[in-house]
C-alpha cells in the first residue's frame, strides 16, 4: 500500500517555524510534517500544504521536515524524493522504479531514522537545481516509508506518506498563476444525485490545486440551495484544462437554478455564474459561464481611496486659503 497525503509548503528566504500540518499514514501511524513556511505567503493556505517555489538555474533551497512514529514499537523509516506527475488533472506519484528530473535534484539528510514509539526526529530536504536546467516546471514528492518484514515469498510491503513539492525552473521572477471557468455542466448520477461539473483552463504558468464552492439561487418557487463544497483532488497543469465536480443534494429540483460557483488556488480566486437546469437522467448541456467581477473590487477599492484622499487634500486646502490673510 502506497499512500499520498496533500500536506506541503511554499518556500522563501525569510522562514517561519513549525507551520506545516501533519500528513499520516493511516495503516501505520508514519507522519511527515513541514517545519517551514515562508512569511511572503503567509496568507496563501496552499502555501501551507505545498513545497512550492521557483528557482534560477544553479539555485539551491533547503527545508526541514518531521518524521514521526505513531506505531507502538521501534521502526525504521526511510527518507527519500520520489517524482511524480500530472495526470488528467491528478497529482501521480512515480512507482518507486521511476524518477524524474526533480527527484534527482533532492536529497533527505537523514536517509534513514530509527525512531522508538511516539518519537519525533527533524530532517533536512535539499533541491539544488543544475546550472543548465532547462525552464518548466517540475513534480515530485519527499517520502517516510515503512518497510514490512517480508512475508512468504519474499514479498516486502512498502506503506509510505509525502509531501508534494510543486518546482518552477526559471530566469527572473515566478510565472503569474491564472485560470478561468469556461463552462458549467448539470447532470444526475445513475443513483438520481445531482452534479455539476465545472470546466476549467490553467491559463497561468503554475499549476493548480483547486477547490471552491457553488451556491444555486433562484430556483422553483424563489428555493436556494448550498453552499455545496467542490471535491478536493483536482490538480491543473500548466495549460491544461479538466473538470472540477460538485455533487450536491439529492432532493433538489431540477430547476432552473442560478448556478454562482467560486473556485481558489491559494490566494488566487475566480467566479462564475450561469442558468442551469437539472436532466431527470443524465447529462444536460455544456453552459456558458459569465465570468465574475473578481477584479472589480480592488479596483473600485482603488478608486473610492483616491476620491477620499482627493477630497482630503481639498479640504486641507480650503481650511489653509480661509486662515491666509487677505
Amino acid at each position: 500500500m502506497r499512500s499520498l497525503l496533500a500536506i506541503l509548503l511554499v518556500s522563501s528566504l525569510l522562514l517561519l517555524p513549525a507551520a506545516g500540518a501533519l500528513a499520516v499514514d493511516s495503516e501505520t501511524g508514519v507522519g511527515i510534517r513541514l517545519l517551514d513556511a515562508p512569511t511572503d505567503r503567509r496568507d496563501d493556505p496552499r502555501a501551507r500544504s505545498y513545497i512550492v517555489d521557483h528557482l534560477s538555474p544553479g539555485a539551491t533551497i533547503t527545508r526541514r521536515v518531521e518524521i514521526s512514529n505513531g506505531t507502538s514499537r521501534p521502526v525504521t523509516i526511510q527518507a527519500y524524493a520520489g517524482g511524480a506527475e500530472l495526470v488528467d488533472g491528478a497529482f501521480q506519484p512515480l512507482a518507486e522504479s521511476e524518477t524524474n528530473e526533480l527527484a534527482t535534484w533532492t536529497t533527505v539528510d537523514p536517509p534513514t531514522l530509527d525512531l522508538a514509539p511516539g518519537q519525533r526526529a527533524p530532517a533536512t530536504v535539499a533541491i539544488a537545481v543544475p546550472g543548465d536546467a532547462s525552464p518548466g516546471e517540475r513534480y515530485g514528492a519527499v517520502w517516510a516509508a515503512l518497510s514490512s518484514d517480508p512475508a512468504a515469498g519474499g514479498v516486502t510491503q512498502v506503506n509510505r506518506v509525502g509531501i508534494r513539492i510543486y518546482l518552477s525552473v526559471g530566469p527572473g521572477g515566478e510565472p503569474a498563476s491564472d485560470f478561468t471557468v469556461t463552462s458549467l455542466t448539470a447532470a444526475r448520477n445513475d443513483d438520481g444525485t445531482p452534479v455539476v461539473t465545472a470546466q476549467v483552463s490553467n491559463t497561468g504558468g503554475r499549476a493548480l490545486d483547486l477547490g471552491g464552492e457553488l451556491s444555486l439561487t433562484d430556483g422553483p418557487g424563489g428555493l436556494s440551495g448550498g453552499p455545496f463544497s467542490a471535491e478536493l483532488g483536482t490538480t491543473l497543469g500548466v495549460a491544461e484544462v479538466a473538470p472540477v465536480t460538485i455533487v450536491l443534494d439529492r432532493e433538489l429540483p431540477n430547476g432552473p437554478w442560478q448556478a454562482n460557483l467560486t473556485l481558489r488556488s491559494g490566494i488566487l480566486e475566480r467566479t462564475a455564474s450561469a442558468e442551469i437546469t437539472f436532466p431527470d437522467s443524465g447529462t444536460g448541456p455544456a453552459v456558458p459561464v459569465e465570468p465574475g467581477n473578481s477584479w472589480l473590487a480592488p479596483l473600485l477599492g482603488g478608486v473610492v481611496a483616491l476620491l477620499l484622499l482627493g477630497a482630503l487634500a481639498y479640504s486641507v486646502f480650503r481650511r489653509k486659503r480661509r486662515s491666509l490673510p487677505a
